[in-house]
């Protein structure tokens, strides 16, 4: 249970019956996606900040996703996908959400998201590694 992590006595305890123990150097983060499980308990022992996706808005995480890309892109390639992505990527959104079924509910940002983790997967080849560094002829 959270709770007990949460305690004065600072134990994580594991579902297998695991006992770890927190040193006093040692915090703890968690982030959720919401309080809809969360116990008054835990409530009232952390310090929580909640914003709701649509307080966030979409442009925040095209800055961030940029700012992961690989850096074998060029600031003029960055600057091309930022520009793409808030010329087209977010008024699609609008057009999905008023043309479109969807058969599990979804929320804007965790579409976005995972738009950019399917990008993600075109840019693979152009992350430098041991085996290979992209040239800028290939990029």
């Amino acid at each position: 249970s959270m709770n007990t992590v949460l305690d004065d006595n600072k134990k994580l305890c594991l579902t297998s019956g695991e006992i770890i123990s927190l040193t006093p150097q040692m915090r703890m983060v968690f982030e959720v996606e919401d309080l809809s499980v969360a116990s008054p308990a835990t409530v009232s022992r952390c310090g929580m900040v909640y914003m709701e996706p649509s307080a966030l808005g979409n442009e925040p995480l095209v800055q961030s996703w940029i700012e992961r890309l690989p850096s074998t892109f060029t600031k003029e390639h960055c600057d091309l996908l930022k520009s793409l992505m808030l010329d087209y990527t977010l008024p699609l959104l609008t057009i999905m959400r008023r043309q479109c079924k969807e058969l599990s509910a979804t929320v804007d940002n965790n579409v976005v998201a995972s738009h950019f983790r399917l990008l993600d997967c075109y840019f693979f080849e152009y992350i430098p590694n041991e085996v290979k560094t992209p040239s800028a002829e290939e990029m």
